[in-house]
């Protein structure tokens, strides 16, 4: 079950909200996980054991490495949670490598991959490694951490709330009409995203990619990568939008995870803003745990490498995720040693500047002018690099090594092993219908944080006047409308991070 599914939005979750609130105490914890088991079984009953099996053996190295031994219990917990996430999600990849490497096929099960097997692990991984830290935060009571891996609003995609963050909510929390009416626009806003616009790019990202390579040129390229960009943002993040509104409106606090990372005038700075929890992750359990950047700088290359190598590879089993990871990091590589040049350079220039600053004053009217000008052609430069890296290393998380090699070097013109100039396919025009056209240029124009500015969606302490409220519920509920007439109308509706 998805949250953009007509039995979540009219039976499931309005039920689901109508008892937690005719519950009282502890009998709201046990209602929540009992729901969120039965939403996890509602694909495929049988994995709900697994992911039990992950509740009963983390909660029991909880208690393991509070005591003596407790490196080694952390360990073995890691090796553990890994064995599984490996089991279900690697073996077929490592056995077709070791085949390659052997010369001969070597036969290993192909387990079916339970949902959100990656996000529930890390949130596991994050109990056991919070509690091996703090001993005070072990949890005795087996049902609260059972609500803390299984909770349905976060448990297919995310985000990985951290246990230290969240073991005080579930102890206690607090509940009022506003939360649950923010949380219920947030839920609304993330459907709109999910629905109205990533289901209606991705209908046109899939056509044009089922297109044959040499019916298009460079225009049908980058169409689909810039539309596959925005699908993929506005699917996960509308996702995680209705998580953290659904989370509200049952008392709890999820941290964001996403900041308008197309905004970012840096590939550092797109992944400060991008997928934020996951980020966060492998940021504090993983690569300051390796040093970091304490270790000089040859150490520091190698751990960032090591991060966004298991970055793409946490995102799928296969070679050209592992390439989109490796990919950010050599830019983030590029752009830590284009720093360092400069700051060399403004060192080395800082005495001449300053004698020069000294002798000649350039008035100020006209130095403020310029150095805007300047600052802004910088910033309109460097924002259109890190969209250009990321949609091009989206082509490769899109469609695969080879393919996404042919596919970017079409995007500059170059047709490699075409004997002919490709030219775009009729079929093209069909694809990019006024429709289309329209949710891609909405899709631009909201991907970009401009819009908080507008009074009719604020919610600072009563800044936005009663006749504001009254426009911004309205829109609310023309969005939900639209949003259940596409769902009952069998829209296409497919969910990118559903397989992670």
């Amino acid at each position: 079950m998805v949250f953009s599914s007509l039995s979540f939005l009219f039976f499931f979750f309005p039920a689901a909200l109508v008892l937690y609130y005719l519950l009282r105490g502890e009998a709201r914890n046990v209602f929540l996980l009992c729901m969120s088991l039965l939403f996890y079984a509602w694909g495929n009953p049988r994995y709900v054991l697994l992911m039990l099996l992950s509740v009963v053996m983390n909660w029991m190295f909880g208690q393991l490495v509070c005591g003596r031994g407790a490196k080694g219990f952390l360990l073995l917990a890691v090796a553990a949670n890994l064995s599984v996430l490996f089991a279900f999600k690697y073996l077929g990849f490592a056995g077709k490598i070791l085949s390659v490497l052997c010369g001969q096929g070597i036969p290993l099960p192909q387990l079916v991959l339970p949902v959100g097997i990656s996000f529930y692990t890390f949130q596991a991984l994050s109990y056991v490694i919070d509690v091996y830290r703090n001993h005070s935060l072990v949890q005795r009571n087996l049902l609260h951490l059972g609500l803390y891996i299984a909770f349905f609003p976060q448990l297919i995609a995310g985000p990985i709330v951290r246990y230290a963050d969240i073991a005080p909510q579930i102890a206690c929390r607090s509940h009022s009409l506003d939360k649950t009416v923010s949380g219920a626009e947030r839920f609304v806003v993330g459907l709109a995203k999910k629905v109205l616009l990533a289901n209606v790019l991705a209908s046109g990202v899939d056509s044009i990619y089922a297109l044959p390579l040499e019916s298009y040129r460079w225009q049908a390229a980058w169409l689909a990568a810039v539309a596959y960009a925005l699908q993929i943002y506005y699917d996960f993040s509308g996702y995680s939008d209705m998580a953290i509104g659904l989370g509200r409106m049952f008392g709890f606090t999820f941290s964001e995870n996403f900041d308008y990372p197309y905004a970012a005038s840096s590939v550092k700075e797109f992944w400060r803003r991008w997928h934020i929890s996951l980020s966060s992750w492998f940021r504090d359990y993983l690569y300051i745990p390796l040093g970091g950047n304490r270790r000089g700088k040859l150490r520091t290359v190698i751990n960032k490498y090591i991060v966004f190598f298991l970055t793409g590879l946490w995102h799928g089993a296969a070679f050209n995720f592992i390439v989109w990871g490796m990919g950010h990091g050599t830019l983030l590589m590029a752009e830590s040693l284009a720093a360092g040049l400069r700051g060399g350079r403004k060192a080395a220039d800082g005495g001449a500047g300053r004698r020069e600053a000294s002798a000649a004053v350039v008035p100020e009217s006209r130095g403020s002018a310029a150095q805007r000008l300047a600052r802004l052609l910088r910033g309109s430069a460097a924002r259109l690099y890190t969209l250009g890296s990321v949609c091009l290393l989206w082509v490769f998380f899109r469609t695969g090594t080879k393919t996404g090699l042919t596919i970017i070097l079409k995007m500059f013109g170059i047709d490699a092993g075409c004997a002919y100039p490709a030219q775009n396919s009729p079929r093209l025009l069909l694809i990019c219908d006024a429709r289309f056209c329209l949710v891609l240029a909405l899709s631009v124009l909201f991907a970009f944080p401009w819009w908080r500015r507008l009074p009719v969606l604020r919610r600072d302490g009563g800044a936005a006047s009663p006749a504001c409220d009254v426009l911004r519920y309205a829109a609310l509920l023309v969005l939900f409308v639209l949003c259940a007439a596409s769902l009952a109308g069998g829209s296409y509706n497919p969910f990118i991070y559903f397989r992670f």
